[in-house]
């Protein structure tokens, strides 16, 4: 009797520090996974920070907004790039108080070179999200890539459309073809499936995803579940051509199930140097 009394309590334990951990520790938890890329003295000495899945909703306290805005300003990079999922299903989109603390958040945000953003399909699931999602992204200067480019200190970037809810296309003629077809580009795209399987873009350049938050919940670093469009390609950084290659992001917010276990938020900072 004894010794069963104990193991219950053991095995209580146990999952309450579980709990506690998934749902309180962890999530705040947020790593930054740093990448040299040797590209060039054109590009020497940039910093690129990229961020995904915030998921803002009514669990999204002023105190964790702060944080993770001090978290990524601590890097002074020169560019930031959102990977799309503003927003979860139960943002509350029609409360003027949390929208204009989440503004003030994403203003507060500074890059002497600017502020780029894609779509996630959460952000785009519905008109109302699309519509929330653009407004504030716009008001807080963030420019939003739809299936169009930009540069970023010399960098040409492509961002493409959500692959959920639309259409991700490349625009080989549009897409800076005064660059040659050996310069580096940098690719954006939410779900991390799309880009492997479609290869619009074989060249040389680097491909940033979200999407999966490495499963959220798992057993000791192995997925319960994988969403659509994160099945394969779901975690880490991996190899698509002889100077292709992807890396995907952990996100710093949760959805559904407001907990992380064994995938700890992250952010990836790229710092390029001279080859």
């Amino acid at each position: 009797m004894k010794t069963s009394y104990l193991i219950l309590m053991i095995l209580t334990a146990a999952a309450a520090a579980c709990l506690l951990y998934g749902f309180f520790l962890e999530p705040r938890w947020i790593r930054v996974r740093k990448f040299r890329l040797a590209r060039g003295p054109h590009l020497e000495g940039l910093s690129i920070l990229f961020f995904s899945d915030l998921h803002l909703g009514r669990s999204t306290s002023e105190g964790k907004l702060d944080r993770l805005i001090r978290k990524i300003m601590k890097y002074q990079p020169d560019a930031l790039i959102f990977g799309g999922d503003l927003v979860e299903e139960k943002t509350p989109l029609y409360d003027p108080a949390f929208r204009a603390r989440i503004l003030e958040a994403l203003d507060s945000l500074q890059a002497p070179l600017g502020k780029w953003a894609i779509y996630g399909n959460h952000d785009v699931e519905a008109p109302r999200f699309r519509k929330w999602v653009t407004e504030i992204l716009q008001d807080s200067g963030f420019q939003i890539l739809e299936n169009s480019q930009s540069q970023i200190g010399g960098l040409p970037v492509w961002g493409f459309a959500n692959t959920h809810h639309g259409l991700p296309a490349l625009d080989k003629g549009a897409f800076n073809k005064a660059e040659g077809e050996e310069s580096f580009r940098l690719f954006l795209v939410h779900e991390c499936d799309w880009y492997p399987a479609a290869m619009p873009w074989k060249g040389p350049g680097l491909v940033l995803s979200g999407h999966s938050h490495y499963g959220q919940v798992t057993l000791l670093g192995l997925p319960l579940i994988r969403p659509a469009g994160a099945k394969k390609y779901w975690r880490g950084s991996y190899k698509l051509g002889e100077k292709l290659g992807m890396i995907v992001s952990a996100g710093v917010g949760t959805v559904h199930i407001h907990a992380r276990f064994f995938a700890r938020p992250d952010l990836i900072l790229l710092n390029f140097e001279a080859e």
